[in-house]
């Protein structure tokens, strides 16, 4: 037998379904913020190829 930890034993922690709502709340608005970080990105890099590139 190994000595490492076995997580993968018999008692399952259960949320309510308000921890549960509450858990998909908190990861939904970190999924928008980061969508939200990432397009301001595009956004920002595309404009300064569009600015770059017009430049002769």
């Amino acid at each position: 037998m190994s000595d490492a930890p076995d997580y993968n034993n018999d008692t399952e922690e259960c949320l309510s379904e308000e921890e549960v709502e509450e858990l998909m709340v908190r990861t939904s608005r970190k999924q928008v913020r980061s969508d939200y970080r990432r397009s301001l990105g595009s956004e920002a890099s595309r404009r300064y190829c569009d600015l770059n590139t017009g430049k002769d």
